[in-house]
């Protein structure tokens, strides 16, 4: 049976352990790449429809491929407009969260929070599995003025369209 899962992040990290992760990370940073004078000719990825936009728009919703050049990870970019319903497949498993608005993502509540509390849950970071994404999810936008926009990462490129 296809489910969503919510997902939690905790960083029980005592201060000198994130000082050594900061290291680490700086470490393995390309800094020939990220200081490249062209990097926006050689790295910026314009949003990429995943329809005809007049398509979407007519069934309430527009989704842009944001992130496509990396073998390693992809992105897009799912708005539903306001007061819509829409259901939306996929053909491969991934995560989201959220960026604004708020409503329904198949069973669950989903929206984004104006402020997050050291251990709080939050309803705006969910994980879809593959059979899930394959059937489609039902999301609803219960604003009447604001859009909900959700950010879907998806592990490999394989499933680009």
């Amino acid at each position: 049976m296809p489910f969503v899962i919510r997902m939690t992040i905790y960083f029980p990290f005592p201060a000198i352990m994130l000082y050594s992760i900061y290291d680490y990370l700086m470490s393995i940073i390309d800094w020939e790449k990220n200081t490249d004078p062209d990097f926006y000719k050689n790295y910026f990825m314009p949003p990429k429809p995943v329809r005809p936009i007049e398509e979407m728009q007519e069934e309430g919703y527009v989704e842009e491929w944001i992130c496509y050049k990396s073998k390693v990870v992809s992105a897009k970019r799912l708005t539903v407009f306001p007061g819509q319903t829409v259901n939306i497949s996929d053909k491969a498993a991934y995560g989201f969260y959220m960026l604004q608005g708020h409503g329904k993502f198949g069973v669950w509540d989903i929206e984004t929070p104006s402020m997050i509390r050291y251990g709080e849950l939050t309803n705006d970071e969910f994980f879809v599995t593959a059979p899930a994404a394959e059937a489609g999810i039902k999301i609803t936008n219960h604003s009447k003025t604001e859009p909900i926009v959700l950010l879907k990462h998806f592990a490999g490129n394989s499933v680009l369209e």
